[in-house]
């Protein structure tokens, strides 16, 4: 399962050129077919002529019958469900949807499912078991710490934040900065999974590694 978060319809002809070409690059797989709801964005003359070149199949599902999508339909329902849990238990506001959706793809695609003999959609695609020691509880306490090099005598070692998810191009950590009011991507960063909410409130003892699950040599970044 892929998922992109775009900030308008517009940007979906680029997202869907760029995602179909790196299938065909990188897994040496042809697309045969795209089916979508017939909205404009999904069929502007520059995608009909990118698919007309690429031997693409253009399919339209028939308005306000879901079953004629259904794979797409039941995906979709799966991923709010686990994302509107996940918010709920992180006790964050539904502004993060868009993180917790696409965290919740990236978790999905690292459980096993029984309609492809228990295997994991990861390692049907990559042909290797996935690992999970890098992952972490969604919404919960982290200190994202600063260097050295960027903070005077008596700034405190770290900035108090909240866990969002995986940045999968640079193998790190998406996190909300509560003090600054927006996401940062860092591999330096304590995680305290017993802590939810926004609480900005932070201390050195705060930053200890006691209690604190902390990312170093010995844990595994993202992947």
């Amino acid at each position: 399962m892929k998922g992109f978060c775009l900030r308008a319809k517009s940007e979906s002809e680029d997202c869907i050129k760029t995602y179909i070409m790196k299938v065909q690059t990188q897994f040496g797989k042809k697309v045969k077919f795209v089916r979508h709801d017939g909205a404009r964005e999904f069929a502007t003359n520059s995608l009909k002529a990118f698919y007309e070149d690429e031997g693409i199949e253009q399919q339209t599902t028939v308005p306000y019958a879901h079953q004629t999508n259904g794979t797409a339909e039941r995906a979709i329902r799966t991923i709010v469900t686990i994302g509107r849990s996940m918010l709920h238990h992180a006790k964050l506001d539904k502004c993060f949807w868009a993180e917790a959706a696409m965290t919740a793809i990236y978790v999905k695609n690292r459980l096993p499912s029984p309609k492809i003999e228990h295997k994991t959609p990861f390692e049907i695609v990559y042909k290797s078991k996935p690992s999970v020691k890098h992952m972490r509880v969604f919404g919960c306490r982290t200190y994202i710490l600063t260097p050295k090099e960027k903070r005077l005598k008596w700034d405190p070692k770290a900035r108090a934040g909240v866990f969002l998810g995986y940045e999968q191009v640079s193998k790190a950590y998406r996190l909300y900065d509560i003090e600054a009011g927006q996401v940062v991507i860092s591999r330096d960063v304590n995680f305290d999974e017993s802590t939810f909410g926004l609480s900005p409130r932070i201390s050195d003892e705060d930053t200890s590694p006691d209690g604190v699950q902390a990312d170093g040599e010995a844990q595994e970044s993202p992947k």
